[in-house]
């Protein structure tokens, strides 16, 4: 495994980040099987409508190899 520098997160976790700042934020479930309902139905919409990722930090110093 590769080790990375903490000031760069990978795009699963930029995409976690995404969903708890939009979707999770201030919401209340009565279980836990509702709250995983909530986040297979936030997965539905995103995929419904994919946008592809783009790399914007510091990519003037990186090289591909």
């Amino acid at each position: 495994m590769r080790k990375r520098d903490a000031g760069h997160p990978s795009i699963v976790e930029t995409m976690f980040s995404k969903m708890a700042r939009s979707m999770l934020h201030g919401i209340r479930a009565a279980t836990k099987q509702e709250l995983v309902d909530r986040i297979h139905l936030y997965f539905e919409q995103i995929n419904a409508d994919p946008v592809i990722f783009r790399w914007k930090y510091k990519m003037e110093e990186t090289s591909i190899v």
